[in-house]
């Protein structure tokens, strides 16, 4: 009986401990910093003409917090 309850508490504890790994994981993944290219960042469309005003090229972006 001594043997099945020390199971079971070292598997409660390495669930523990790895819900919290995850959990830090997650956090630490969702807060890294931004690149200094994307704070200047303006999401929306641009269009680029050529010289007769017809449009060449359209560029959509898109930000990511």
């Amino acid at each position: 009986m001594a043997n099945w309850m020390s199971s079971r508490r070292l598997k409660v504890r390495l669930a523990a401990v790895l819900t919290l790994a995850i959990v830090a994981a997650v956090v630490a993944w969702r807060s890294a910093p931004t690149r200094s290219g994307a704070l200047g960042c303006t999401p929306g469309r641009q269009e680029e003409r050529d010289a007769s005003g017809k449009v060449v090229r359209i560029r959509h972006t898109e930000c990511l917090r």
